[in-house]
């Protein structure tokens, strides 16, 4: 697998996860704990999703750059 691919599955599982914790403290009564760590996930995948995005641009933005020359 390529590094961008890596990086986007790993925010992907993190957004997952921290959903999914969401949605049972909606549905059920989860501990405070496990409650407080959907922060950094949500935290984590947005960073992690904002490298990608950046990695992407700067990936196209070469390929522009060789297609003109």
């Amino acid at each position: 697998m390529k590094k961008v691919n890596v990086l986007q599955l790993i925010a992907s599982i993190c957004l997952l996860v921290g959903n999914v914790i969401n949605l049972l403290n909606i549905c059920l009564e989860i501990p405070f704990a496990v409650y407080v760590s959907t922060g950094p996930l949500f935290i984590i995948s947005v960073i992690l999703f904002s490298i990608v995005l950046v990695q992407k641009m700067k990936l196209k933005k070469s390929q522009q750059n060789d297609d003109n020359n």
